[in-house]
């Protein structure tokens, strides 16, 4: 069953590659430039440079998945994604289709993925746990809204990676292999699979 789960996955990450490679312009996507509320508080590196440890960075320091606009957005905590090379550098985010940011990622083009310092577990688990349907995220964890144009992140951020979707795909309940001690599978599509361009990495002065 693992074997056909890797071969799940190898034609998922697979396919939309020769999709992509069918298009006329191979060259990295450009977005303008931030406000200056953002140059002002953070400065802009390859994503070459970025020298965090990824299954730290993401598995247990966490982020925050952003989608939407200065109208309209929301965030959530994840610690399932990552970084890799899909023709430009890219990162991949996994989200269970109940949730409020999934709305958000469905409509939108651009998303981002905000880290912060250790200081800041608080609002990540308040994130994490609280839904923004319910309540305002933003007003109950004190935390900053910052607009990329595209892409909503924190001014508290010490890094905020700008990504632009390219391909999503709902997963197999069959590839699922549950943490330890559970025993329940989700639905197929449960989860999305989502692969954006980074477009910009953002890390704080």
């Amino acid at each position: 069953m693992r074997i056909l789960c890797w071969l799940y996955l190898l034609v998922l990450c697979g396919c939309p590659a020769l999709v992509w490679a069918e298009a006329d312009d191979e060259k990295p996507s450009v977005v303008p430039l931030p406000p200056k509320e953002v140059t002002d508080l953070f400065k802009s590196i390859s994503s070459d440079e970025i020298r965090d440890n990824t299954f730290k960075l993401i598995g247990r320091d966490w982020m925050l998945i952003s989608a939407g606009d200065e109208k309209k957005f929301n965030s959530m905590t994840a610690s399932w994604g990552g970084f890799g090379l899909w023709r430009h550098p890219v990162a991949f985010i996994l989200v269970y289709n109940t949730r409020y940011t999934y709305e958000f990622l469905e409509k939108e083009n651009y998303f981002t993925l905000s880290f912060f310092e250790e200081k800041y577990r608080p609002q990540l688990k308040l994130f994490g746990t609280k839904s923004g349907r319910d309540i305002d995220k933003v007003k109950e964890s004190g935390l900053t809204p910052l607009s990329l144009k595209p892409g909503m992140a924190y001014t508290e951020a010490r890094m905020i990676v700008q990504c632009k979707k390219i391909y999503a795909d709902r997963t197999r309940a069959e590839c699922w292999f549950p943490p330890k001690g559970e025993t329940s599978r989700p639905e197929d599509g449960a989860h999305k699979l989502y692969f954006g361009e980074i477009v910009g990495v953002w890390v704080r002065k």
